[in-house]
């Protein structure tokens, strides 16, 4: 019985055996399988390169610092550094330079690595990331007036008026007229050209025309009493001649002020500044300090290429800009004439005063701007 047994029980050692040594030969055409063989992939998983810890921009990538995850198929972006396989897959990574940083847990693509160390990128800015393809910013000057009385914010539409002074210029010299004349005088003595000197003196070999400093430009008119030729000439230089007109229209608001240095920029104030007046003493203890309003001074606005340039020439031209504010979501178009002294007087009704036998003295020899109270006391101060 107990020979039953053993006979038994070697048996079924035999043929676990057998089974064992089948299954082994059966795999590779009997050579056994390597030990870094992989299983096969489903169909719907990738394998991504992934940040293992924070990486800075412009370190480089150490052995430790990706790894290797698994994810779908589908949420893979074509930037990313994935593939079917993981064997290489960290070795595209390792020992390249981050452009950016890179956080942790945070798959890396092709555009943040870098083997060229002087190919690095910050971040950018959050502004350029409110500035639409094919636009640009660009910043004008700002105060009180021409800005709305301080009430434009980001994002605001608004369009760009230019008001500027015109002359008329010679188109050779591009000076202004009137150019300065001269007298040309024939051997004789006479006088070959429509000004008349003021005597003539003449010497052996030489006529000289006499006169007392340039000759002053003018014309020749009728005097109109007795109809005898006059010489008419100027009493002062050429008056400039203003005119205004629309040059931007329907331009956004990037920004009221100066942007913040600081990378945390979200408290950045929109508008007034508030900071304590250089050199002002210590607060005593239970007092507010005292503070001094800074109003922004410049904005940026978004327009096309071709109205950057426009606003860059007329400020480097002494323009006067100033903005009007558009009301949310206008996007009407209206076509604006340029306004200049013979507009208003046509088109607005405006009398030009006659000449009468009596007037105002002290004579009015220029217009009197009104004079703002705020901006005739010293800066305001707040508790």
């Amino acid at each position: 019985m107990r020979r039953g047994r053993i006979l038994i029980l070697f048996a079924m050692i035999v043929l676990v055996g057998a089974v064992a040594a089948y299954l082994i030969f059966s795999r590779g055409g009997g050579e056994p399988a390597p030990e870094d063989a992989q299983a096969p992939l489903p169909s719907d998983v990738v394998f991504v390169v992934v940040a293992a810890q924070d990486l800075s921009r412009g370190s480089e990538i150490p052995i430790d610092g990706v790894e290797i995850k698994e994810i779908p198929r589908d949420m893979v972006i074509e930037t990313m550094i994935a593939s079917d396989f993981t064997e290489g897959l960290l070795d595209r990574v390792i020992g390249m330079r981050a452009r950016m940083d890179i956080a942790r847990g945070i798959a890396v693509t092709e555009g943040m690595v870098t083997d060229q160390p002087g190919d690095l990128l910050g971040s950018g800015s959050d502004a350029s990331l409110a500035i639409p393809p094919g636009f640009t910013a660009i910043s004008i000057p700002l105060d009180r007036l021409s800005g709305v009385a301080y009430a434009l914010r980001d994002g605001d539409q608004v369009d760009v008026i230019a008001t500027m002074l015109m002359i008329d210029i010679d188109p050779d010299f591009q000076s202004a007229l009137p150019n300065e004349s001269l007298v040309l005088v024939a051997s004789s003595g006479v006088p070959l050209t429509a000004v008349s000197c003021e005597s003539i003196n003449i010497q052996p070999g030489v006529t000289e025309c006499v006169r007392e400093g340039s000759v002053p430009f003018g014309r020749i008119d009728l005097e109109e009493t007795f109809e005898q030729p006059i010489y008419v000439t100027p009493n002062e230089d050429q008056r400039p001649r203003l005119v205004t007109q629309r040059l931007i229209e329907n331009a956004t608001i990037l920004h009221v002020g100066t942007f913040s240095l600081d990378d945390e920029a979200a408290d950045a104030l929109i508008g007034p500044a508030v900071q304590e007046p250089a050199g002002a003493p210590p607060a005593a203890e239970g007092e507010s300090a005292i503070t001094t309003v800074i109003y922004p001074d410049i904005v940026t606005i978004i327009v096309t290429p071709q109205d950057a340039l426009a606003l860059n020439w007329a400020m480097m031209s002494g323009a006067d800009l100033s903005l009007t504010l558009r009301a949310p979501g206008d996007d009407g178009t209206a076509g604006t004439s340029s306004v200049t002294l013979q507009y208003l007087v046509e088109n607005y009704d405006i009398t030009v005063p006659a000449r009468l036998p009596y007037g105002l003295t002290p004579a009015i020899e220029e217009l009197m701007a009104p004079v703002l109270p705020n901006d005739a006391l010293p800066a305001p101060e707040v508790q």
